[in-house]
C-alpha cells in the first residue's frame, strides 16, 4: 500500500482505513502495520501510534472518535483537510 496524504483521502475512506484497523482481521503483524503506518503518516498527529492504540481520556475510544481528535488537531495547526 502506498502511503497517501491525508488530503488525497475523503473523510469516509479515511475513516474505512481506521475502521479497518479496529475490525482487525489481519492475517498477519505486517499487514496491520501496513494499516496502521498508512494512517500514521497521513495524519502527521505528534502522538503517532498512541493516538489509535491510547486515545487520550477526553476522545472517543473509537474510529470516529479518533478521526475527530486528527480532524481537530490538524485545523489548528493549519493542516490540510480531506479532499471533497
Amino acid at each position: 500500500m502506498n502511503n497517501k496524504k491525508f488530503s488525497e483521502y475523503t473523510e469516509s475512506e479515511f475513516l474505512e482505513l481506521i475502521k479497518t484497523l479496529f475490525d482487525g482481521g489481519f492475517k498477519s503483524e505486517e499487514e496491520r502495520d501496513v494499516v496502521v503506518n498508512a494512517i500514521v503518516d497521513a495524519a502527521e498527529h505528534p502522538d503517532g501510534t498512541d493516538i489509535l492504540f491510547y486515545p487520550s481520556k477526553e476522545s472517543e475510544d473509537s474510529p470516529e472518535g479518533i478521526l475527530n481528535v486528527i480532524k481537530k488537531w490538524r485545523a489548528e495547526n493549519g493542516k490540510p483537510g480531506f479532499k471533497a
